[in-house]
């Protein structure tokens, strides 16, 4: 009854040229006491003390701000105006998507040596196959989350969340992200998550067009709060 998703670390853009040496190569061993790196993250997805931990092994001072959607930052990163963002936290077909924009500064992989930690299957991804833009962060499920006592039964299939019973319409919210909205109608009618056949595709939009008749709304950031108010009583999360 799950979906996976991904989180990714990308480089956005390098510090500074005079962190580079004559070759215009990152130098490994530059002062940078007077640079600064920008990051943006989904709130509480990094140590509370990594900006200070990279500010005393690196030397230069670490910005974090946070964004609540994909869609956010990438209005950021694509506006054609200079974000000030130089890492940028997003999911994987972001991240595939920022590469073809000619948006993300190659990794240069020498100076990541961690990178050999990385489980083997993590350099294989389809939307940057060798990490050349970005480096998997973390990766997750997406499933249903329910209130039994409002709900009466435990959900067993995403059938109960796209064709809900009587007393649940109307409750319900889905992710408004496009992966993550169109994967429950892929795993509930057998359809592959990486399909792209058009009569395939036409039969997960019809599934989605009638369960949109019975949600509450399409929801990315509030559905848990939703959950704990009761005006929701089952949400994909």
């Amino acid at each position: 009854m799950s979906s996976m998703a991904a989180g990714l670390l990308l480089l956005v853009s390098a510090c500074s040229s005079s962190s580079k040496d004559a070759s215009g190569a990152l130098d490994p061993n530059a002062d940078l006491t007077k640079q600064s790196l920008v990051v943006s993250n989904w709130a509480a997805y990094n140590p509370p003390d990594l900006a200070a931990t990279f500010e005393k092994a690196i030397g230069a001072k670490m910005t974090i701000t946070n964004h609540a959607t994909n869609e956010e930052i990438m209005a950021k990163l694509t506006s054609g105006a200079d974000s000030g963002i130089d890492v940028a936290f997003v999911s994987g077909q972001y991240a595939q998507a920022l590469a073809a924009q000619g948006l993300l500064e190659p990794i240069d992989t020498a100076l990541i040596p961690n990178l050999s930690n990385l489980y083997p299957e993590a350099s294989k991804l389809a939307y940057d196959i060798g990490n050349k833009y970005s480096v998997p962060y973390t990766w997750g499920t997406t499933g249903i989350c329910y209130r039994k006592d409002l709900t009466g039964f435990d959900p067993t299939s995403w059938n109960d969340l796209l064709n809900p019973a009587a007393n649940v319409k109307g409750k319900t919210t889905m992710l408004a992200t496009e992966r993550w909205l169109m994967l429950p109608a892929q795993k509930l009618l057998g359809i592959s998550a990486n399909s792209t056949d058009a009569a395939e595709m036409a039969k997960v939009k019809a599934q989605l067009i009638a369960t949109k008749k019975t949600l509450l709304a399409y929801d990315d950031t509030t559905f848990y709060t939703r959950l704990v108010s009761g005006e929701a009583s089952m949400v994909e999360a």
